[in-house]
C-alpha cells in the first residue's frame, strides 16, 4: 500500500484508497468463478424449466458444462485456501511480528490482534444496525456513521466462508463418489446433493440481490460501483458509508479544514436551499 497515495485528487475530487491490487485480483477471480458456477449449476437444479437447456448449451451441454463447473469449482477452492494463507501472512507480518519484536507474544495479545481486525464484527456494528433501524422507522434523523468497514461489508465478507465449507465439501463428495463412499456412509451422497444445491441457490440469491444491490444498484453508486476495479472510493461515498473513518483519515492527512459534514447535513442544506428558492 505504500506505493499508492492514500488520498488521490483527480479533477478536484478526492478518492480514498481501499483495496490493494492483490485484493482486487482475488475479488475478480471470486466473482468470475461464482458467476460461472451459478450459470453451469442452476440449469441442473432447475432442469425441468424452459430456460435451463438453453443456458446449459451455452457451456457445451452435458459433454462440456460439467467440466467447466468442476474447473471453476477447483479455482474457487484454491482461491479460498490462498486467501486463508494471505490473511495469515499479512496479519503476522504487519501486526504480530512487530508486536513480537516490541513486547513479546502472549496468547492474550495475539487474540486481541485477531478480534481487532477491521473485518471482524464488533459492538459498533451491533450499535450501527440498531441506529439504522431507528433511522428507517423515523425515531431519529441521523444515520449511522460507518467505520473503515460497515456491518454490511463484513456480512458480505464472512458469508462466503460459511458457503465455501458447505458447498466445497459437498462438491468434493459429489465429484468423487466412489472414494467418498469408502469413507462415508451412502447417505452422505444424498445429504451432499441437497446441501450443495440449496446452499448454492442461497449463495446466488445473496450475490445477485443483496451484494449487487449494495455495491452496484444502490442509488448512491448506480449503475455500478468501480472501487473493485480502481481500488479507490470517491469522497462522497466515504462520507455516505464510512464517515467516522473518513474523518480519521482526513485528520491524519492534515486536511481537517476540508472535512465535509455528514450526509444528513447535505440533505438538510439541500432542503433549506430549496425552501429559500
Amino acid at each position: 500500500m505504500a506505493d499508492y497515495p492514500f488520498i488521490r485528487t483527480i479533477n478536484g475530487k478526492k478518492y480514498f484508497y481501499r483495496f490493494t491490487v492483490n485484493q482486487r485480483i482475488q475479488h475478480l477471480i471470486l466473482a468470475v468463478s461464482v458467476v460461472v458456477l451459478v450459470l453451469t449449476g442452476m440449469p441442473l437444479k432447475f432442469h425441468d424449466t424452459s430456460w435451463a437447456p438453453y443456458l446449459y448449451a451455452l457451456f457445451g451441454g452435458i459433454q462440456a458444462a460439467p467440466i467447466v463447473h468442476k474447473v471453476f469449482g477447483s479455482i474457487l477452492v484454491i482461491l479460498f485456501i490462498f486467501h486463508i494463507f494471505y490473511l495469515i501472512h499479512i496479519i503476522y507480518r504487519g501486526q504480530i511480528l512487530p508486536m513480537k519484536k516490541r513486547e513479546g507474544l502472549t496468547v492474550k495479545n495475539v487474540l486481541l490482534v485477531l478480534v481487532r481486525q477491521p473485518l471482524v464484527p464488533n459492538l459498533k456494528d451491533a450499535r450501527d444496525i440498531g441506529d439504522l433501524m431507528k433511522y428507517l422507522f423515523y425515531f431519529t434523523n441521523e444515520r449511522p456513521k460507518g467505520d473503515k468497514f460497515t456491518w454490511k461489508e463484513k456480512f458480505d465478507y464472512w458469508a462466503p466462508f460459511w458457503g465455501m465449507v458447505i458447498i466445497g465439501f459437498s462438491g468434493l463428495v459429489l465429484w468423487n463418489k466412489e472414494i467418498a463412499t469408502t469413507i462415508l456412509p451412502g447417505e452422505a451422497l444424498n445429504f451432499s446433493l441437497i446441501a450443495h444445491s440449496d446452499e448454492a441457490l442461497l449463495a446466488a440469491l445473496f450475490l445477485f440481490i443483496w451484494h449487487w444491490y449494495n455495491v452496484h444498484f444502490n442509488i448512491a453508486v448506480f449503475p455500478m460501483g468501480n472501487v473493485f476495479i480502481t481500488g479507490y472510493l470517491p469522497e462522497e461515498l466515504m462520507v455516505e458509508e464510512h464517515y467516522e473513518y473518513y474523518v480519521k483519515v482526513m485528520t491524519e492527512a492534515g486536511l481537517e479544514n476540508e472535512i465535509l459534514p455528514p450526509h444528513e447535513s447535505h440533505e438538510h442544506e439541500s432542503q433549506h436551499e430549496g425552501e429559500s428558492s
